[in-house]
């Protein structure tokens, strides 16, 4: 077996152009897809599933999140668990998890039933279509994996899936989720469950991908290793130092909130920091699963999930650019994303690349927003009759993401 999955996954893709943070979450969600529910740990009165809602955003055709979740594809269709098709009606897909139900032993050697699915869409808008409330209504229900789900069919009454377990991959444009979520429905229910990768550039350009060709070895010997990572079963625990450290920082995390600091400060997140807690173990138990089988999260597995989630959270708000409630939330955001990509421009510019959008008028009061906040400059060009805007926002810094150095040969097993 390689050393770690994770590991090798990003060894695999490295000659690919989506940024470093995609190849991380949706080799993340590949685990989880093929875990199903056959694992699970036990917190309280309630089991946790490694079960994953990974959602990768970024503009459409610069940060080639659709290569990085077709990557994967080829992964989760090798391990035979079930998917459900991308474009699809809510009846269908209620169907599809049905049929996906199935009997295992768990590690006591009883029966068990599942109905384990993964979703994988790299459009987004073409499985949720225009505001679904009621599809995300059910999907907000399937994230608990709970024993039983009952629905109501419009001709045969009440029906129940066994075992429910939905892991869901996809990816979207930041300008396609006002379609998607009615604006009430952002900071809780489905929002709340999702862990949103937002990026705005390509991690890398390859020009010419040929050159590198695909390891096929190292292809062979992932698919190995997620074939073993499908037979997993049973608990999954921490050991005594991964625990201390988990209490310690969820209780640092509750004496922050008590004092109005939150992981993120975007109030339409204070769901997501809700469930937060759980996120941390979900990703953990998919970082174990990734190093080995004992079925121990240990401390080393829960600071990399700690950093990985972290890192995620840095640019998460970013992903419900357009669906503010203010009067210009969407205009506003376009000019902030253009001036800080420009760094230093004239309003004469930014009116003539966004005429279409922005009149001149409407320019002015975003200004005064953006001065507001602190994150432009405004300098009067008097002999130009002009402005010129500087962005002064200091960009996160990023911790490097905690990937293990790809398996040296030794750690591999012989092809012998």
């Amino acid at each position: 077996m390689l050393s770690d999955w994770l590991a090798g996954y990003i060894e695999y893709t490295k000659n690919t152009e989506p940024p470093l943070s995609y190849h991380i979450w949706v080799g993340i969600s590949t685990i989880a897809a093929a875990l199903e529910r056959k694992v699970y740990m036990k917190w309280g009165h309630s089991d946790i599933y490694p079960n994953q809602y990974i959602v990768l955003i970024g503009p459409s055709g610069q940060s080639r999140k659709g290569e990085a979740v077709n990557l994967a594809r080829n992964f989760i269709d090798h391990i035979g668990v079930n998917v459900g098709a991308q474009s699809t009606t809510q009846e269908a897909l209620i169907s599809k998890l049905k049929d996906s139900t199935s009997t295992y032993q768990n590690a006591q050697g009883e029966p068990k039933f599942q109905s384990a699915l993964t979703i994988i869409s790299d459009e987004l808008t073409v499985l949720l279509r225009q505001k679904d409330v009621q599809l995300l209504g059910y999907m907000t229900d399937w994230y608990d994996s709970r024993p039983e789900w009952t629905y109501e069919t419009k001709h045969q009454g009440i029906d129940r899936v066994t075992g429910v377990c939905v892991n869901l991959l996809g990816a979207t444009a930041p300008d396609w989720l006002p379609s998607i979520l009615p604006t009430e429905a952002v900071g809780g229910g489905w929002t709340s469950r999702v862990i949103f990768v937002v990026e705005n550039y390509k991690g890398k350009v390859i020009s010419n991908p040929n050159l590198f060709g695909v390891d096929e070895k190292l292809k062979k010997k992932l698919e190995h290793d997620l074939e073993q990572i499908h037979i997993l079963r049973g608990q999954y625990e921490f050991d005594k130092e991964a625990l201390d450290n988990y209490v310690n920082w969820y209780e640092a995390q509750e004496r922050g909130i008590k004092k109005g600091i939150f992981p993120i400060p975007d109030p339409k997140f204070s769901g997501y920091i809700s469930r937060r807690a759980t996120h941390i173990k979900k990703v953990a138990m998919a970082l174990s699963a990734s190093r080995g089988d004992d079925l121990i999260i240990t401390n080393e597995d829960l600071l990399r999930a700690q950093k990985i989630l972290e890192n995620a959270e840095k640019k998460m708000q970013r992903a419900f650019t357009g669906l503010g409630r203010a009067r210009f939330a969407d205009q506003t955001d376009a000019v902030l994303n253009y001036i800080m990509k420009k760094r230093t421009v004239r309003r004469s510019v930014l009116l003539r690349e966004h005429y279409r959008d922005i009149d001149l008028w409407t320019l002015e009061q975003i200004e005064g927003v953006l001065e507001g906040m602190k994150i432009i400059k405004i300098f009067r060009i008097i002999e130009d009759n002009d402005v010129e805007y500087r962005y002064i926002g200091v960009p996160t810094e990023e911790e490097p993401l905690p990937v293990p150095e790809p398996p040296s040969p030794e750690q591999e097993p012989s092809d012998d």
